[in-house]
């Protein structure tokens, strides 16, 4: 198995291919991170960062937290990712990252960390050159699987309402290549996308059903979904286990009566045509961890929400 710095290493590599720069500029990218040094010598060969990995459903929560964010995820084939912003305008125009107030720098933005990063993939996956002039494909960010979508979860830390316009906006240059996921209110037809933009936290449910041209959905209730929760506008459903279930009290997990019960939640979801994801699963002692994400996944739920990435791909 691949060590942390090894892996870390990979990343770099990868990070320097798709952006096309130097050992020198990657290193003042990968600084935003931070991570652990890497030196300029050492950046020299081009890679790709899911040659041979194969797509898991696997979200990583707070991926901003990760030693290099997003190419981290993609790594291990991890199909979700999510950020934490933060607008505000007394202070800066930039939208930030992180997950409280102390843990914001100027430097940690949405469009350095991800929208940068995410165009720079795409432009690599989908170069244009006289091999490709007559082809109209579109290859996302996963190399075994161009077709798989990575759903992108912004979780709205300031006043969503005020916020959820310069959010939006700040996903046009995904927008103008055609690289999102849409859905066409007026002919009720999807588009599928590389990327797939998922408002969560105080994300405003008004602002994002009024979209036309909807490239940016709804996080919806899971446990308590209905037809005013369409899977147009909420095509993914999240709830802590907790709120679905109650206390988890032994170490083999779920009760019979708690697993049916997520079960049970769980088909309705997929009945209304909605993923699903289930955060804030116990996570001490391991032990018990291992056994209630093993119920998760048996009770059909599709994303497996994960701060340790690399113990989440041995369930897969």
């Amino acid at each position: 198995m691949a060590t942390f710095s090894s892996k870390l290493l990979t990343i770099a590599l990868a990070l320097a291919f798709v952006k096309q720069t130097t050992a020198e500029e990657v290193v003042q990218v990968v600084k935003i991170a931070p991570i652990v040094p890497l030196e300029p010598e050492t950046l020299g060969y081009a890679s790709n960062i899911t040659k041979n990995i194969f797509v898991k459903q696997i979200h990583s929560h707070n991926d901003y937290w990760r030693a290099i964010p997003l190419y981290t995820a993609l790594s291990y084939g991890v199909q979700s990712v999510e950020a934490d912003v933060w607008v505000m305008p007394e202070i800066t125009d930039d939208i930030l990252v992180g997950h409280s107030l102390v843990s914001l720098t100027n430097e940690r933005t949405l469009d350095s960390l991800y929208i940068d990063q995410l165009v720079a993939i795409l432009n690599s996956t989908n170069p244009v050159n006289e091999f490709t002039a007559t082809s109209n494909d579109t290859h996302g960010v996963f190399d075994t699987d161009s077709t798989a979508t990575l759903y992108f979860f912004i979780d709205f830390k300031t006043n969503g309402t005020e916020a959820f316009q310069k959010v939006y906006d700040a996903f046009e240059p995904l927008r103008s290549r055609g690289w999102l996921t849409t859905y066409d209110e007026t002919t009720q037809e999807w588009t599928d996308g590389p990327i797939t933009v998922i408002g969560t936290g105080d994300t405003p449910y008004d602002a994002v059903a009024a979209l036309e041209q909807r490239d940016f959905f709804f996080d919806g209730p899971l446990g308590t979904l209905n037809d005013s929760y369409p899977y147009t506008i909420n095509p993914i459903a999240s709830a802590s286990l907790k709120s679905l279930v109650g206390e988890v009290d032994t170490i083999d997990g779920l009760t019979d009566e708690q697993f049916y019960q997520l079960k049970s939640i769980i088909d309705e979801a997929h009945d209304l045509g909605v993923l699903t994801r289930i955060w804030e699963a116990p996570w001490w002692p391991k032990q018990k961890e291992r056994n209630v994400w093993r119920q998760i996944l048996k009770s059909g739920s599709d994303f497996l929400n994960a701060d340790d990435l690399a113990y989440a791909t041995t369930f897969y």
